[in-house]
């Protein structure tokens, strides 16, 4: 009955509206076909408001000091020490129930059993209640990594594998030597970076790639020795450029000889950071004058959406490269046939999911690496045949962490969906009440920033920083403005943040320089920040164009478009043909 009801509406697009915001969208013709093929009710969310939804179950960036429940060593999580159960340890969730929270080396270790927290299914309950109260009686992994099983002295890092001395390193993998970025895939030495992959020796670099040596570069690919730029591409030696092709030696798009151009760099003392900081806002101006391609999506066919490469037959996606039949995607490396899953790597015929790496036809988990039909589950690794499961490594047919047979496991799943189906949960994904994190914890508020009304009017939780009471030892106005005057004992001291708790952006009030840092600003002949790295992190975030479009007219011609421009903004938008 349920395909038969499929195959009435898939000949048409149709038009809902949002439970969540009430507003309008779309299903079209092709979305119904892919919702029929995974075995899925339709949604009954937006788009906007399902990558809300996703978005509150990781928290990237908000770390906490606290125990592991199991060896008792201090270490980071993402679950704060305040939410222990008085004598017990372990994180309590949302509603006040016990959570163990173990460090990486005991989480991967055969110290513990998943399937020693197994649940018999009571057909009685919502399915979704009983993993809940699953979910939240498994051991969580205190930082979603794997320092010391596939990755290397990272263990302040989130979401990562593979990667090697990181530090405060986000949505990554096969990187070195890299601190303070999102996202720098197989790249070395990066500091203050986002969404820059296969590039080395890089500092606050945006949307960038296969670029070497260079800083404050957005939306450019293959440069070397290049500084504040916006849309370079196979340039060296520029300087405050915006839109150049294989240029070299340039200075707001100026031709000079290699003599001119090492004369005009030196007066502009480019080593201090006062100067940096001017012309950052010089070039901002400066780039306001040329037209801005409508979307940057390169060597990609039938595809739309903005910062894509190699992408194929692939609709509203952002941050991704090697798409193919694919929509809704947000950040990632490599898909096929798959909607609605962020943060991930080559998931195939995956829907709903955060972070499905590497698996095929996953429905609505919580990360996951390596699985084959993974359903309502979370954290997961190399599993097939499961349903409702946590923390369960090599499992097979089983439901809430409780192993049966495949003939047991399929006639109980087929039952559990139906009751699913019944209450239109099936193919929804988890509700927001049973993320262990504050909608301000999450990168929800990076992507949909709202305010603390805002967010306890829709029903999140909000947590409100802690008092930070710091001794700082030199304010932001004392900070050397050039590296050379830098000497190794600024590394005992604590610096202040420019903003000092003011902003937004979850200051941190002050913060320490490490060694390999300042090794970093040495070797790239770069002034020490006056801000904390949440500050910088925050103001990185508006180089980059929000997960959603709009649709507008080019500012030269009559042809219309999507574009992550929206409306109100002042960039000249051009459509392919006029940029061109």
């Amino acid at each position: 009955a349920y395909d038969n009801e499929l195959s009435k509406t898939i000949k048409k697009m149709d038009t809902k509206v949002c439970k969540n915001c009430s507003q309008p969208f779309h299903i079209e013709p092709d979305d119904f076909t892919f919702y029929a093929k995974i075995d899925v009710s339709p949604p009954t969310l937006c788009p906007e408001c399902r990558l809300q939804r996703r978005m509150l179950f990781r928290n990237e960036r908000d770390y906490y000091k606290r125990k592991c429940d199991l060896c008792g060593s201090s270490i980071v999580a993402v679950y704060p020490e305040e939410f222990s159960a008085i004598g017990t340890g372990g994180s309590a969730s949302p509603e006040g129930g016990q959570t163990p929270v173990y460090c990486g080396k005991c989480w991967w270790s055969d110290k513990w059993d998943p399937t020693d927290y197994g649940k018999d299914y009571d057909p009685s309950r919502p399915f979704l209640d009983q993993f809940k109260e699953l979910y939240y009686s498994v051991p969580m992994l205190a930082m979603q990594n794997d320092d010391g099983v596939r990755s290397i002295n990272s263990q302040y890092t989130y979401d990562v594998s593979r990667v090697k001395n990181c530090y405060l390193v986000m949505c990554d993998w096969e990187t070195e030597d890299s601190m303070y970025s999102y996202h720098v895939c197989q790249s070395k030495d990066m500091s203050d970076s986002y969404y820059s992959n296969n590039c080395t020796l890089g500092y606050e670099l945006v949307t960038s790639s296969d670029c070497y040596s260079c800083a404050y570069l957005t939306l450019s690919v293959a440069c070397n020795n290049c500084l504040l730029g916006y849309d370079l591409r196979g340039c060296s030696d520029c300087i405050m450029c915006v839109g150049l092709r294989n240029k070299k030696y340039c200075i707001l798009n100026e031709q000079y000889t290699k003599e001119e151009y090492e004369i005009k760099k030196a007066e502009m003392q480019l080593n201090r950071r006062d100067n940096l900081q001017k012309y950052q806002k010089q070039l901002y101006e400066f780039s306001l004058k040329f037209p801005r391609r409508f979307a940057h999506i390169f060597q990609s066919v039938t595809t739309n959406g903005d910062n894509l490469w190699n992408c194929k037959a692939t609709r509203d996606s952002f941050y991704f490269k090697g798409l193919e039949n694919c929509r809704y995607m947000v950040v990632g490396d490599g898909g096929k046939d798959s909607y609605d899953c962020i943060n991930t790597g080559k998931p195939d015929f995956c829907y709903n999911c955060v972070t499905p790496d590497l698996s095929y036809r996953c429905i609505c988990n919580i990360y996951g690496d390596s699985n084959v039909s993974v359903e309502y589950s979370n954290n997961c690794i190399s599993s097939k045949n499961i349903l409702g499961c946590s923390a369960v490594k090599h499992g097979e047919y089983m439901i809430l962490n409780k192993k049966y047979s495949p003939e047991e496991y399929k006639a109980l799943r087929e039952k559990i969906i139906a009751e699913m189906r019944a209450s239109g949960t099936w193919g929804e994904f988890f509700p927001a009440s049973m993320s262990p994190h504050a909608y301000n914890e999450s990168p929800a508020q990076d992507w949909i920033p709202l305010t603390k009304e805002q967010v306890l009017a829709k029903g999140f939780r909000w947590k409100d920083p802690q008092k930070k009471e710091y001794n700082i030892s030199i304010p932001a106005v004392a900070i050397p403005q050039t590296i050379s005057l830098v000497t190794d004992a600024l590394l005992n001291e604590t610096l202040g943040c420019k903003d000092e708790g003011t902003c937004e952006h979850k200051c941190s009030t002050a913060f320490k320089i490490t060694s390999q840092e300042l090794a970093f600003y040495r070797r790239m002949n770069l002034p020490l920040p006056d801000l904390c790295h949440n500050c910088r992190y925050y103001r990185r975030l508006t180089r980059r164009n929000p997960p959603k479009l709009w649709h507008r007219k080019c500012a030269n011609c009559e042809n219309e478009f999507e574009t992550s421009y929206a409306p109100n903004r002042p960039e000249i938008v051009y459509c392919e043909t006029c940029y061109q």
